[in-house]
């Protein structure tokens, strides 16, 4: 079966590609470079799938689900839904170039699971564990939305500059439309402001079933209440600029949840429980008492 390397290499390779996309000149080229590109990403896609189907199936067993309960599973698993969108949004524009942004945070996402392992398991099979589960899948799909969104708007950014200075070198790249970028950046944002508020609510049934209360003083309830109160103000921001026409703000509103999340991360590493994360939320936004 495939291993981390593997589909980490392939992904590498489907960035370079991409960039000699970017670089090629010729319709034919072009065409061509696409499609080597689109194969070595499907490529590197299905070996990420089979490698998690494998990690699946040797965990499976008939009292309890072992997989995904370390923050090494988790990184592994948001990599996987990032790529998996990538590959979406490149079959509904295939003569666009969205891997040349969105690979790079793949890229990240794995390297880091692969440098930083978490042996530690994030529970037992207690109820308490499931909604531990939960609250964990909840800030994954979060974060990933909001990484997602960071990406979209980094190309909103450069495909208004291309429409500014049409003599640039940057003509050369291939991006969808800025009505398209602002409008997949928004629901990426109230995708994730939706899934972290689930994350929360999750989290606090599990601090109420494992310890009989929510300790609201804890710095992992503090940081993602906190970031769900911000996205939430970002998703109502985001649709009222919309509707006046400034696509750029709604853009910088994106970049600057990615920020947020940046410092939440940094700032729970630097913690001492830190450097145990119990799953993918847990560096990211912080981590509910466990």
């Amino acid at each position: 079966m495939p291993n981390e390397t593997c589909f980490l290499v392939a992904y590498v390779l489907a960035f370079i590609l991409e960039v000699a996309r970017f670089g090629s000149s010729g319709e034919w080229t072009r065409r061509w470079a696409w499609r080597i590109a689109s194969g070595m990403m499907v490529l590197a896609f299905l070996t990420h799938t089979l490698y998690l189907a494998y990690r699946v199936w040797g965990s499976w067993s008939p009292n309890q689900f072992a997989a995904f309960r370390t923050w090494h599973d988790w990184g592994f698993l948001a990599a996987w839904l990032i790529a998996g969108a990538s590959l979406w949004m490149s079959y509904r524009r295939s003569d666009k170039q969205t891997g040349l942004f969105v690979l790079p945070i793949i890229i990240g996402i794995v390297g880091l699971a692969i440098a930083f392992p978490s042996p530690s398991p994030i529970g037992t099979s207690s109820s308490a564990s499931f909604w531990r589960l939960t609250h964990s899948a909840a800030m994954l799909i979060g974060t990933m939305l909001v990484a997602l969104g960071f990406a979209v708007a980094m190309m909103y950014f450069v495909q208004g500059w291309r429409l500014k200075h049409p003599g640039s070198s940057a003509n050369a790249l291939r991006l969808p439309s800025l009505e398209y970028l602002q409008s997949i950046g928004r629901k990426c944002i109230l995708g994730s402001a939706v899934a972290v508020g689930f994350g929360v609510v999750s989290g606090g049934i599990m601090n109420v079933m494992q310890h009989g209360q929510i300790a609201w003083t804890d710095r992992g309830i503090l940081f993602s209440t906190a970031l769900f109160v911000w996205l939430s103000i970002a998703a109502v921001l985001q649709w009222i600029l919309s509707k006046r026409g400034r696509g750029e703000w709604t853009a910088i509103l994106s970049v600057l949840s990615f920020a947020i999340v940046l410092v939440a991360f940094a700032v729970v590493m630097s913690a001492p429980h830190g450097s145990s994360p119990t799953s993918l939320a847990a560096p990211l936004v912080g981590r509910w008492r466990a």
